[in-house]
């Protein structure tokens, strides 16, 4: 399960940095064909905001496994090994209650317009639904890789551990 689970944020990543890709490559196109009067593509601003957003939520839970999130370590650093484990599981605790609160709310937003049909128009025309399931989709990954940070931290008080430093198993 575990293999799978990596797997599966990896897959989310790589999606996410080809798109980036893909539509970086679509703004210079964009940009030229503009510069020429031979046209432009007008769709194209909306997908990089849809593209965006999605990739930010579902690549969230890789960048959480490997430890490049945005942290401040200046107190983990300053305490005790022990205090610092501690304070450390505290706060992939709160972590993790902000991952199911992201579930709980975006699994009834996401039932909330499919019940509705709702649809964003604008250029293009999605169901609501379809853009508001990244939230509990990522909220579920962030609450399955918290609750493993929790675990993996579980007793080690080490000399060498430094949990400032800690990504994954």
């Amino acid at each position: 399960m575990l293999r799978l689970f990596a797997f599966v944020l990896e897959l989310f990543s790589t999606i996410f940095a080809v798109t980036l890709g893909v539509l970086i490559t679509l703004m210079c196109v964009d940009i030229g064909i503009r510069n020429f009067r031979i046209g432009s593509l007008p769709w194209l601003i909306e997908l990089t905001e849809y593209a965006m957003y999605a990739g930010t939520y579902l690549a969230a839970p890789w960048v959480l496994r490997l430890g490049s999130h945005v942290r401040v370590d200046a107190v983990l650093t300053a305490l005790p090994k022990r205090h610092a484990v501690r304070l450390e599981q505290l706060v992939d605790l709160v972590g993790l209650g902000v991952a199911l609160v992201l579930v709980w709310f975006g699994a009834a937003a996401v039932a909330d317009a499919w019940a509705s049909d709702l649809v964003a128009r604008k250029t293009w025309n999605f169901d609501e639904w379809l853009l508001l399931l990244p939230i509990p989709v990522s909220g579920t990954l962030l609450a399955i890789e918290f609750a493993l940070r929790i675990a993996r931290v579980r007793g080690v008080v080490s000399d060498d551990y430094d949990p400032a430093k800690r990504a994954s198993i």
